[in-house]
């Protein structure tokens, strides 16, 4: 099981109406996209409701960590992540440090988004927190 590092990067999944569901995406392990993210060095994993994001599912977020947010890091939300090798730039990048601390792949730049409007609307989404080995 992997704990979560203290100060450790956010990633959240989104897992609403769309996102995660094999209703609109029926030829992807929605499951290990979930644990291939959760197994990331240091993640803390959030599992949450519709982010509002639907037409560019499946949507991951990763909020900062404390020290990557001082090096003027910032949210960075993805969008129509549903290649495990997507899913591994993420886990990866964020293992290394994230927004503010490490670049940037190459990879996820074409998937950079802007945020769902549910939360551009000021509203929360519900989160669950996941760890590795509870799912």
């Amino acid at each position: 099981m992997t704990v979560p590092a203290v100060g450790a990067c956010r990633v959240v999944l989104c897992r609403g109406c769309c996102c995660g569901t094999t209703g609109k995406h029926p030829d992807i392990d929605h499951q290990q996209q979930a644990d291939q993210l959760a197994d990331a060095a240091g993640v803390a994993l959030l599992i949450t409701g519709c982010l509002g994001n639907c037409e560019r599912s499946n949507t991951v977020v990763v909020l900062p960590s404390p020290a990557g947010r001082a090096a003027g890091g910032t949210v960075t939300w993805f969008g129509r992540i549903l290649d495990p090798a997507l899913t591994k730039a993420v886990a990866d990048w964020v293992a290394r440090g994230g927004p503010g601390l490490a670049e940037l792949p190459e990879l996820l730049g074409a998937h950079v988004q802007p945020p769902g409007r549910r939360l551009s609307r000021g509203r929360q989404a519900d989160t669950e927190p996941v760890s590795a080995g509870t799912r």
